[in-house]
């Protein structure tokens, strides 16, 4: 039908134009955090662009939901503001054919966002936490960054390197704080190079000095050294992260967005059921907000297309701060799984029924007696 066809050319339109924005200001803000934390030494730098990948991906869904939804508004918005709405009204087009034209647009974009919700989500986040457990239980001089200082693992030595490590993984110019023998213990080298002795790992360091001084006593030990070995502080799980053996995971240590979806649905933990709530309700608040977002155009007859925006963005920051809310009281056992989701889902249903019937003028036929603000009764 020409209807069908109209709006979901103007809805394509809209939609790419709303998610080339959004997701180049997500990437941005993305690229400038991730950045931060590498300079800092919490992240890799080698794993910048894949952290920001998977940390995209795992956004993503909200960002398709917020596109969909300016796609929606802004189609209809200026169909409302050109009378193009007025004229499919007059020839018998009611709210309920174009929800239907609404959702036609809609369902593929409504699969993919809850694909990547309970799937991708959780596989996103999982990647992002190896990467990251990856780089902590490296030893403690391949997370310090030339030209700055760093504290170990264990908090006790303080690293400071002027030359990254080159080929063969030799560093320059080293400085090292060290308190893990009660004592004050200052170390330079020429040279450090990270090497295995006995399966544990060693910070080979010469060409140096070693200067030790006992807190609360006048005595300092200078001793030059043309090699030193010093053991790294390392975790436990360092071995089988090197090997890259994963072993079975124990999901009940694992952050409540890392556990596969298929684990949630288990009401003895009201973490998990916090959670799936999330990601269930992520894709159906997408529908709604699709569907809200027609009644909501309306406005902009009034208020003009920025008052219309305006009230439509307070209503989906509304809606996705109460499924962040959500999520908090069942994970506290405030509210049950049912009810909760009821709660809100159900809420945003009445809602859009409200709108839809005051669109229709179903609201004034019900109370007749109502009457415009300065008539006569």
């Amino acid at each position: 039908m020409l209807l069908d066809l109209t709006l979901r050319r103007e809805m394509s339109r809209n939609f790419g134009g709303a998610f080339t924005v959004l997701f180049t200001v997500v990437i941005t803000l993305m690229l400038i955090r991730i950045l931060g934390q590498a300079s800092d030494g919490q992240a890799s730098p080698q794993d910048v662009f894949l952290l920001i990948g998977l940390t995209a991906l795992s956004y993503l869904q909200i960002v398709i939901t917020l596109s969909l939804f300016l796609a929606v508004l802004l189609t209809f918005t200026r169909m409302w503001l050109d009378s193009e709405m007025t004229i499919w009204r007059t020839t018998g087009v009611g709210q309920l054919r174009l929800m239907g034209s609404v959702l036609r647009f809609s369902w593929p974009i409504l699969l993919l966002i809850a694909a990547l919700t309970l799937f991708a989500w959780p596989w996103a986040n999982q990647q992002s936490t190896a990467l990251r457990t990856r780089f902590e239980q490296r030893s403690d001089i391949s997370r310090v960054a030339p030209g700055q200082f760093r504290e170990s693992a264990s908090g006790k030595r303080v690293f400071f390197i002027d030359k990254g490590a080159q080929a063969g993984g030799v560093a320059h110019d080293i400085f090292i704080r060290d308190e893990t023998s009660g004592q004050t213990v200052l170390i330079t080298a020429r040279s450090a190079q990270v090497q295995r002795i006995e399966g544990q790992p060693f910070l080979v360091l010469r060409n140096g000095n070693r200067y030790a001084h006992t807190p609360g006593q006048v005595n300092y030990t200078i001793t030059s050294f043309d090699s030193l070995d010093m053991r790294l502080d390392v975790t436990s799980g360092l071995s089988n992260m090197a090997d890259h053996k994963a072993g079975p995971v124990n999901w009940l240590t694992q952050p409540n967005r890392n556990v596969p979806t298929a684990y949630l649905f288990n009401p003895a933990i009201p973490n998990w059921l916090g959670e799936l709530s999330w990601r269930l309700g992520v894709p159906l608040s997408a529908a709604l907000l699709a569907l809200l977002a027609l009644p909501l155009s309306s406005g902009s007859v009034r208020t003009g297309r920025a008052g219309s925006l305006i009230g439509a963005i307070l209503v989906y920051l509304i809606y996705f701060n109460l499924l962040n809310v959500l999520q908090g009281w069942i994970s506290e056992g405030r509210v049950g799984f049912s009810a909760g989701f009821l709660l809100v889902h159900g809420g945003a249903a009445l809602f859009l029924a409200l709108l839809m019937l005051k669109g229709s003028g179903w609201l004034r036929r019900l109370w007749p007696g109502r009457t415009r603000a300065g008539a006569p009764a």
